[in-house]
């Protein structure tokens, strides 16, 4: 019998309790707060998100606001991050860029761990005809590079941040999908799977009350990993200038900005690359932290 997942068979019906609620409790929240990793992602991640978040009530230039006369201030205490060749304010900019890398991000892994379950557990669940004619389309996909396909599902769409956060989505979400389907073909065989369908429950009850819960934890690390990798690519794809068109600021776009100015002012291109890497770092953090607590295997 599967692990934190019973069922008793009592003539009409089954009633299953999985494991996938019964953690959805606090003392998850206490296990997740106590993990040393998960802890070290939110002292990294939180302070930058309030700042995002609250940067526009920080006292600060905006933006787009300009002043050739401060032109290359190297990083201070009037300028904490220093100013660009227009005497634009890097922190100003990085924060407004940050708070768009976020949206991106999150936006991107919700779609794609939304998609990627519901596709997965179709194909894994029902096989056949349905399993080979998606999975065929995914191959397709996954035969191109994910930053190349985003590169030519931008050029289609256009540029942008809704553009970019669906060329991003599109690119992650074969990769998605391939792992739900995994899991679901592993669970689908599993004993109280089988005595489930003993007493005929319906195979769309199955995979919504039984199958998808107990892939809920795994989906949650590939979340926070899809996460930082969209930020990453729509860092890249604003470099390439193919992402979020100035005058509005990316962190990409402001990396792009300095490079051609490295040596005389090398904070333009530098600041904004450490919050990428922050970011990057706490969110692939958070996602090791999550699998520990919630995967009885990585504890050991």
């Amino acid at each position: 019998m599967e692990s934190g997942a019973t069922t008793t068979v009592a003539g009409a019906g089954v009633r299953p309790v999985t494991g996938g609620y019964r953690n959805w409790k606090f003392p998850l929240a206490r296990e997740l707060v106590r993990n040393k990793r998960f802890t070290g992602a939110l002292l990294l991640l939180i302070p930058l998100l309030l700042l995002a978040v609250l940067s526009p009530l920080l006292p600060l230039p905006a933006p787009l606001e300009t002043s050739v006369k401060e032109s290359f201030q190297p990083p201070g205490l009037e300028h904490p991050f220093g100013t660009d060749k227009l005497g634009r304010d890097i922190l100003s900019r990085t924060l407004a860029g940050l708070k768009t890398s976020i949206v991106v991000g999150f936006s991107v892994a919700a779609l794609a761990i939304a998609g990627g379950m519901l596709v997965g557990t179709i194909s894994g669940y029902y096989g056949g005809k349905v399993d080979r004619t998606l999975m065929a389309v995914v191959d397709m996909f996954l035969a191109f590079p994910s930053l190349l396909l985003a590169i030519g599902l931008v050029a289609i769409i256009g540029a942008g941040t809704i553009p970019v956060v669906l060329a991003i989505t599109m690119a992650d979400l074969p990769r998605m999908i391939r792992l739900q389907r995994s899991m679901v073909l592993s669970l689908k065989t599993r004993p109280f799977i089988d005595a489930a369908r003993m007493v005929s429950a319906p195979g769309r009850w199955l995979m919504w009350k039984h199958i998808m819960p107990n892939t809920v934890a795994s989906m949650l690390v590939a979340a926070s990993i899809t996460a930082a990798n969209a930020i990453l690519t729509e860092a890249s794809l604003s470099f390439l200038g193919l992402g979020i068109t100035p005058p509005a600021p990316s962190l990409g776009n402001i990396i792009h900005d300095g490079q051609m100015y490295l040596q005389k002012a090398w904070w333009i291109s530098t600041m904004p690359g450490v919050v990428i890497l922050l970011i990057a770092i706490g969110l692939h953090l958070m996602s090791d932290g999550i699998r520990q607590v919630l995967d009885p295997k990585a504890r050991k």
